[in-house]
């Protein structure tokens, strides 16, 4: 098995008094019969526009990392529910204990309801005020940790969890997963250059 986590808590930037902060994580775990499984789970669709805000918002960001993939001719990564629901229960975790910092992704990966997996990969972000998807996109993009995950080939289903706390800020994570079938390179753990960014715009859904 291989790791890959970076330090927690690395300052992004500042934008209107918010105080934005990200960080990325993976593993990976090609041994024989670790997922329980021969095949990965099937795609999924991810939430409609009727949805809540933030599955509107959780929407919003999968869809500018597969337009972030194409760019760069990457195959795009299909939604899975399950690892969306790990990321939405970890952001409102976090906002609970006020830490951003990654889950044990090895103990994430062995969750049965995660069979059929080999690999995941978590970004996690926090802004201590309401801001637009399109920030934390961006933040991922500029920061080589997260841009990795972003545009690493092997992976090939995400998931993304974002909590509106009552406070005003703003939890997210993206958990990136590789399937035992993937038809994918392996995972490259690389950091791809930061230009070109294909949605540069801090827009979006937001929470307020």
């Amino acid at each position: 098995m291989t790791t890959r986590c970076r330090p927690s808590g690395a300052l992004a930037g500042v934008l209107l008094a918010a105080v934005l902060s990200t960080t990325g994580c993976g593993v990976v775990d090609g041994s024989p019969g670790a997922v329980g499984t021969a095949t990965g789970p099937a795609p999924q669709s991810p939430p409609g526009d009727d949805a809540g805000i933030e599955e509107r918002m959780a929407r919003d960001i999968f869809d500018r990392v597969n337009d972030e993939r194409r760019a760069r001719d990457l195959e795009p990564v299909e939604w899975n529910g399950a690892l969306a629901g790990v990321a939405r229960s970890w952001s409102e975790q976090m906002a609970g204990t006020g830490q951003l910092e990654h889950q044990d992704m090895r103990e994430v990966l062995g969750r049965e309801e995660l069979a059929g997996f080999t690999g995941l990969g978590e970004n996690i972000f926090t802004a201590s005020g309401p801001v637009p998807a399109g920030v934390a996109h961006v933040g991922w993009m500029r920061s080589d940790d997260h841009r990795g995950n972003v545009l690493d080939p092997g992976w090939d289903r995400l998931g993304v969890g974002v909590f509106c706390a009552p406070d005003g800020s703003v939890w997210a994570a993206q958990e990136f997963g590789r399937t035992v079938d993937a038809d994918r390179p392996p995972v490259a753990g690389k950091t791809p250059p930061v230009e070109p960014i294909a949605r540069p715009a801090e827009d979006g859904a937001t929470c307020s």
